[in-house]
């Protein structure tokens, strides 16, 4: 047995309810016409009392009785189906707009794991520059106090010279 699609079984359904639609108004038509009949049956029974006995009275309007119980029972039963009928073709509409929906979200969550990838990798770019940027900061802190080292160094060897020549000279002088 082969599957349906989706598409097919509301096509089928469509053409269904129509079916039921059209069968629905037979059956409403014969049912008005049946109870014309019993009408006609209450109000010529008036005038028929004196030429149709009682007995076939009463069976006429219980064979038209049964026939409306019938035709009454078919028009339930047809109703019933386009009540069901409705109700599928309304589920198969929300399913479609949730199976959208279902795409929609997917679509979402790529291009969100995709943002996330690029966003990690952002980062890792970011850390990397950060720390490359420690480093260079320590290094030049370090090569700053070191020139600042030498610095004092030549200032100390400066300050030393000078107050040896000027010692020289006042040794030189007496």
């Amino acid at each position: 047995m082969t599957q349906m699609t989706q598409e097919e079984i509301i096509s089928n359904t469509k053409t269904v309810v129509q079916g039921l639609e059209a069968l629905k108004n037979e059956h409403n038509s014969i049912l008005g016409g049946l109870t014309a009949a019993t009408l006609e049956l209450t109000v010529t029974a008036v005038e028929r009392a004196q030429l149709v006995t009682a007995a076939a009275q009463n069976a006429d309007a219980s064979v038209i009785n049964e026939k409306q119980g019938l035709v009454q029972k078919s028009l339930d039963m047809i109703e019933l189906g386009l009540g069901e009928a409705q109700v599928m073709m309304a589920l198969a509409s929300h399913l479609q707009i949730v199976e959208a929906e279902k795409q929609k979200l997917r679509t979402q969550v790529r291009r969100l794991c995709q943002e996330n990838a690029w966003l990690r990798d952002e980062l890792a770019n970011t850390q990397q520059k950060l720390q490359a940027s420690e480093q260079a900061v320590a290094q030049l802190e370090e090569e700053k106090k070191h020139l600042e080292f030498m610095a004092s160094v030549r200032q100390y060897d400066q300050d030393l010279t000078g107050e040896e020549s000027s010692s020289e000279m006042k040794q030189d002088k007496p």
